[in-house]
Formats: C-alpha cells, structure tokens, sequence
C-alpha cells in the first residue's frame, strides 16, 4: 500500500498539508496519508526515529512541509529511501528567500522542491503510480479532464476573437 507522509514543521504549517489532503480527495486520488508535526531543528531525534519507523514499510514518499529554514526535507532525505518533496510554505516577511534553504541541498540530500501543495500531492501520485495501475489509470483520467478544460477554454476564446 502507497502512503504519503506529510511532516509539518509546526501546526502553522497545517493550511498547507491540509491543501494537500484535499487535493487528493477532490480528485478521487485514494492516496493513504499521515501527517506529523516535528521540528527538525528542535528535535531531529524524534523525526529520525519516525523516519526508522517509516522505513519498515514499502511505497512511502514523505512531503516535507516547514517555512523558515527547512531543514526538515534534507533530514528527511538524508535518512531515509524515499523520495522526499520539499513543499515549504513561503513568506513575504523574507522576499521568499526562505525558499533558498529548500533548493540548495548537499551532496546526497535529494528533494524535489514544488511550492504549490497541489502540485506536491499530485507529485505524490504520480510516484506511486509508478507501481499501481489502478492509480496509473485514475491519473490518466485527471490529466485528460485538464487537458479537456483547456481545449473547451481554446474553443471558446477562438470563437470570441473571430
């Protein structure tokens, strides 16, 4: 069974592991989630021995959620092997450079950085089916209702521009 892991630096990251969880349900994507709260900067302890935890089971990919300096998906990454997401909520208290701490990761750290938690989860999906074809299937069927919307909206612009 494929479950996403999401790890939220603190509760005020929960707006966007909650995005995350609702994209997956609008869409029809059964995708299995648990969501933690750990701080990798205070207590790294705690968030390896889930990871050791985690690591028993299959088909896991974790989505690091932590504003500031998220040393939470390199943590993540440097322990474990599961792909890992680095979906950070950013802040215009710092002209978004926060974002830095999330795409410059050291050797052998590697996170894939999406800033939409949409496009996080759909991410996710899109690894685990990799290996489920019933979830191969579902993702067809999304990305062809998407690829439908955009040709109603061609049709209809085309014709208001004639």
């Amino acid at each position: 069974m494929s479950k996403a892991i999401i790890f939220m630096g603190s509760e005020k990251d929960r707006a966007h592991a909650e995005k995350m969880i609702s994209f997956w349900k609008d869409n029809g994507f059964e995708i299995e989630h648990e969501v933690r709260a750990m701080s990798a900067h205070k207590m790294a302890p705690a968030v390896l021995n889930a990871v050791k935890e985690f690591e028993k089971q299959e088909n896991i990919v974790f989505i690091a959620v932590a504003g500031r300096s998220n040393a939470l998906g390199p943590l993540l990454a440097g322990h474990s092997r599961f792909p890992v997401i680095n979906c950070p909520p950013l802040s215009e208290k710092f002209d978004f450079m926060d974002l830095l701490s999330s795409i410059r990761m050291p050797n052998n750290v590697p996170c894939v950085t999406i800033l939409e938690p949409e496009n996080a989860a759909l991410h996710a999906v899109k690894v685990f089916a990799l290996n489920n074809s019933t979830l191969r299937k579902k993702l067809a069927e999304y990305v062809e209702g998407v690829h439908g919307e955009i040709i109603k909206s061609d049709k209809r612009i085309k014709k208001e521009f004639e």
